[in-house]
């Protein structure tokens, strides 16, 4: 059984007809930046969940566009209705008419560790962690999940076992929140779901969906996972073991996994047999899929596989950006491969760094630099066990800590007017910032920024801006406003 796929000028794709398939095992879509995987994956979860249509911005479709599904001799046809998409199938909620579709296929969808699920409840969490009585509405996470989580992010089954859920649907319904959140209990508190690392949240995700339809209930039929670029939420280690965790489940279980990666990673492809990756190519917005296609082909032109001479290990998606324009800019890939890989927090970092050393994971003639962020090296140079191995660091902190810095603490007028005429054009950026400070989360604090940042992407969304699109346009504005030549000098001689 396949899903047939047909896109017409949706975002950066003029047309696409695909046909892929929808049988138990694993596949990878597969492509160079901006060639449309996030898209596609985007449109094939709308047989998963009518409200992945927000996830498109108006700017992203006009009246000619269109998106076709079909699977099982049942389709759907998405068009521009009012600004939205929406399939011309109807139904009625509580005296509401509201979107509906043939297609409806039980799985999951985490579009990117930006744009994914566990900001659904975001803006709630904070006032349900203030209840008095917490601990009553907590119940022990499933066995299955506490031990799936610990050994795919640490290689250990008991490193959550203080991990909890909301007891009920009942109550998760009575405090407004859409999914079931779960809780670490740390030193006698507790960290919520969303406050974890993009990791561990899409993850629990995941592997609470994994648990509800495939653990405890085993004749679900056909199930579809779409997860978007994991490799930016979780270190290769860590890819490795949820590649070994999806395998098991689809020799195993009685359910029909069905699993799509959109990816770079190396890690991953080389897991995934070549009848089963798809690599598009975007020739001005028409899409040709090649397929099958081998890892080390369709990985070419976007990862260096085997044969690089640097291994440059980053926190995240913003570093990667960052450190990849000042070897553009400074010409430092001259006569060198150099492959930057996010790697997850700075403790990640140093683990992923040693892990390689020891195990001499690369081979010989291979270099690993490790680059911090900038509001973190105390901690990483007072690691005595870390110190001989080469590092430097940015000259700003993580993104979260560098717009807080630069729009609160020291309100740099300059870059505070840069960021709103560039990028938040209907709501100005004076109301938003009044907005920030008028929220009652920050009255327990956001030293780390993270409130802030919720604040600006709930904004951004609002101006059609994708908060990936932001990280990348905000690289650009660091270069602009900070000095970036010591940092620049420090990286030329270690990449000698």
């Amino acid at each position: 059984m396949n899903i047939h796929l047909s896109i017409r000028n949706i975002k950066n794709i003029r047309n696409a007809d695909m046909e892929l398939p929808f049988e138990k095992g694993v596949y990878a879509i597969v492509g160079e930046n901006g060639c449309g995987k996030s898209t596609i994956m985007l449109a094939l979860s709308l047989m998963i969940k009518r409200s992945s249509t927000r996830l498109f911005s108006d700017k992203d479709f006009s009246e000619d566009s269109s998106i076709f599904l079909e699977v099982d001799n049942k389709s759907d046809s998405w068009k521009e209705v009012n600004k939205r998409l929406a399939t011309g199938k109807y139904k009625d909620y509580r005296g509401h008419k509201v979107v509906d579709s043939s297609i409806s296929i039980k799985g999951f969808y985490e579009g990117s560790i930006f744009f994914g699920t566990r900001f659904d409840d975001y803006n709630l969490i904070d006032s349900f962690m203030t209840e008095q009585n917490l601990e009553n509405y907590l119940i022990e996470a499933d066995s299955f999940v506490k031990e799936t989580l610990g050994y795919i992010l640490h290689n250990d089954k008991h490193y959550y076992q203080q991990l909890k859920k909301i007891k009920s649907k009942e109550i998760a319904e009575g405090f407004r929140f859409k999914g079931m959140p779960y809780f670490l209990r740390v030193n006698n508190t507790y960290i919520s779901q969303y406050r974890m690392s993009s990791g561990e949240s899409m993850l629990i995700s995941l592997i609470d969906f994994i648990n509800n339809l495939v653990i405890r209930n085993p004749n679900s039929g056909r199930l579809l996972f779409l997860i978007d670029e994991v490799e930016l939420a979780l270190h290769p280690s860590a890819i490795d073991r949820l590649m070994e965790t999806i395998n098991n489940l689809i020799n195993n279980a009685k359910a029909e996994l069905v699993v799509y990666f959109s990816t770079h990673s190396a890690e991953l492809l080389h897991r995934i047999n070549n009848r089963n990756i798809f690599l598009l190519e975007n020739n001005s917005g028409i899409i040709d899929c090649i397929n099958p296609c081998y890892p080390n082909y369709a990985i070419r032109n976007l990862y260096v596989p085997n044969g690089f001479d640097f291994l440059l290990l980053v926190e995240d998606a913003l570093a990667k950006a960052l450190v990849e324009k000042t070897i553009r800019d400074n010409k430092l890939g001259t006569s060198k491969l150099i492959c930057v890989l996010p790697a997850g927090g700075w403790s990640q970092m140093i683990k992923l760094h040693r892990d390689m050393i020891t195990y001499n994971t690369l081979g010989i003639g291979k270099k690993i630099i490790s680059i911090f962020d900038g509001d973190v090296e105390s901690e990483v140079r007072c690691n005595k066990e870390y110190k001989a191995f080469p590092k430097c660091f940015l000259p700003i902190p993580s993104i979260e800590k560098y717009l807080k810095k630069k729009l609160i603490d020291l309100h740099d007028i300059e870059f505070t007017k840069h960021l709103g005429d560039q990028y938040f054009t209907q709501k100005s950026i004076k109301e938003i910032l009044q907005d920030y400070k008028n929220d009652s989360r920050i009255k327990k604090g956001d030293n780390a920024g993270k409130i802030l940042y919720q604040v600006l992407c709930t904004n951004l969304k609002q101006n059609g801006i994708l908060e990936e699109q932001f990280v990348q346009y905000l690289c650009g504005d660091i270069f602009q406003f900070e000095d970036i030549s010591k940092f620049a000098k420090n990286l030329s001689d270690m990449l000698q």
